[in-house]
């Protein structure tokens, strides 16, 4: 969190210009997110501005929380982003193939073969699995935090992460054909 936020946020809801500081802090994490969520830079790019643009026409009815300006900003981000991928069935999973911005945020994937088999099962999740994913351990944030933006609790959080991830793991998991046995005295 930025230091005296609060302050910051209350000078932005007098003099717009105040708002640059808030730009300044939140804009390469909102992007960063944006990218992770889109694979898709323009739109990233796109969905960052509509952001602040929303976040400072906005500010003026902004309540501060304890947890400050960001979960409020990424929410904007994400509902900004889930729209899209609404209005444009952008759900193609070729579209997160071979997607090198990924790979190269994800410090905690060591191997090619994983990292490629985590981005195509991400792709196979539902947007709102995804996204959970995303927030809670590609943009680290505390589940707290992740409950502000998605506007539910923390144990709504935790459940949906728990589900979200089995559905991971499942996708991670390559099926097993069961074995059929072949009577050759039936015909």
């Amino acid at each position: 969190m930025l230091d005296n936020e609060k302050l910051v946020v209350e000078q932005a809801r007098q003099d717009p210009t105040a708002f640059g500081v808030l730009y300044d802090h939140y804009v390469d994490r909102i992007f960063a997110y944006t990218v992770r969520l889109m694979q898709d830079e323009a739109a990233a790019q796109d969905i960052t501005a509509v952001t602040f643009e929303k976040a400072l026409r906005q500010i003026r009815r902004y309540e501060w929380q304890a947890h400050g300006f960001g979960p409020w900003l990424y929410r904007i981000a994400r509902n900004e982003a889930m729209s899209r991928l609404r209005r444009q069935k952008w759900l193609s999973p070729s579209r997160w193939f071979g997607s090198t911005e990924l790979r190269a945020t994800e410090t905690a994937v060591q191997s090619r073969q994983t990292n490629q088999a985590i981005h195509h099962a991400l792709a196979r999740l539902r947007p709102k699995d995804r996204d959970i994913i995303v927030l809670r351990y590609l943009e680290e944030l505390p589940s707290e935090d992740v409950a502000k933006i998605l506007a539910c609790s923390t144990n709504t959080v935790y459940v949906r992460l728990h589900r979200a991830l089995d559905r991971l793991r499942a996708e991670l998991t390559p099926e097993q054909p069961l074995a059929r046995e072949v009577n050759p005295h039936v015909s």
